[in-house]
């Protein structure tokens, strides 16, 4: 009798912790249910009004603009002043754009940004006589087109040619080869050349224009500091708002897109079974393309053959574009990434 009682009760309490978990099961349903994206509305500009558009469940294709960076100096100093033009343009027309920053092209918008000569121009800041063999003989590549023959292997042929890349990069007229400059004529170049960029600063913050930043996986070791960085669920820790608390490139502070991302880290955050301390992520994969939330966890997946849709009535992909700063008006785009993932 007592075993048919025991068998009895195991039976009840089976069935108890199956109607709970089922009722769980169905609880979770309906607050997927229930839940509604954060991208209800999106802010347009209409023949210069800005007004507010209601996203519609459908197919989005947003795009971000990686701009062909060049190496050499002076090439570089002509797509400063295009990039200028081109922020100039989108502060106007209210145009909106998203950009990624390669390391090279960041590295150059924060010395910028901090009223200093980009470390590339590092050879013509040096005074003269300090010159290294090394950086004599890039200052003489940079002003190859002039000979200074008066002040030949002379301190003085080396600030003149400083001299000279300064005129260059400044675009002005009136260098004369054979005159005696100072460091004082080479210090107010810098200066001029350091106001000049300033107006670029200001565009660059004030503009429709949000940016990216652009990092590879082989560059990230998470292994190394997973517990700060990648979370099992079951820790049930929530991620801060601060950037200086988001242990993934706590330095940078714009969003991240990472190129090469593991497959097995990308299955694991697409399974919903880690998160990693970054509010918003761009990972390049070749499994999936799409998004989902892991808590507080944006991910967005690009370039895979998968779809993954954290809301499967709203289809939003976002497309990597590589093109030259020229050629960013022929795009005219209705929407920033961030219109829909912030």
């Amino acid at each position: 009798m007592k075993k048919a009682i025991y068998m009895l009760v195991f039976v009840l309490l089976s069935i108890g912790a199956h109607a709970g978990l089922f009722d769980r099961i169905k609880s979770e349903i309906k607050l997927k249910e229930e839940e509604k994206p954060i991208f209800e509305n999106v802010t347009l500009y209409i023949d210069g009004k800005e007004v507010q558009e209601k996203v519609l469940p459908g197919e989005y294709t947003l795009y971000l603009f990686e701009l062909d960076y060049p190496n050499d100096l002076y090439k570089k100093m002509d797509f400063l002043r295009d990039f200028s033009e081109f922020l100039d343009y989108t502060k106007k027309n209210n145009k909106k754009y998203s950009v990624l920053l390669t390391k090279e092209m960041f590295s150059d918008f924060i010395e910028i940004e901090s009223g200093n000569t980009l470390k590339s121009e590092a050879v013509i800041k040096e005074p003269a006589s300090s010159l290294t063999y090394e950086q004599t003989e890039l200052l003489k590549n940079l002003s190859r087109e002039i000979k200074v023959k008066e002040y030949m292997d002379t301190d003085q042929e080396k600030l003149n040619r400083q001299i000279y890349v300064l005129y260059r990069i400044l675009e002005k007229k009136g260098y004369i080869e054979s005159n005696v400059y100072t460091e004082l004529d080479k210090e107010n170049l810098i200066e001029e050349l350091n106001e000049s960029r300033k107006r670029l600063v200001d565009r660059y913050k004030v503009t429709p224009v949000e940016y990216f930043y652009k990092e590879d996986y082989k560059d990230i070791d998470l292994k190394d500091f997973s517990d700060e960085v990648m979370y099992k669920f079951e820790k049930d820790i929530a991620l801060s708002t601060k950037i200086e608390d988001q242990a993934l490139f706590p330095d940078i502070s714009l969003t991240l897109y990472i190129t090469n991302f593991d497959s097995r880290v990308i299955e694991e955050l697409a399974q919903k079974q880690i998160k990693l301390k970054r509010r918003i992520l761009l990972l390049d994969n070749r499994l999936y393309h799409g998004y989902t939330y892991n808590e507080e966890n944006t991910v967005i997946f690009m370039n895979g053959k998968q779809p993954l849709y954290y809301f499967p009535d709203y289809q939003i992909d976002i497309k990597l574009i590589k093109t030259d700063v020229k050629k960013l008006r022929n795009y005219d785009m209705k929407y920033n990434i961030n219109d829909f993932f912030y």
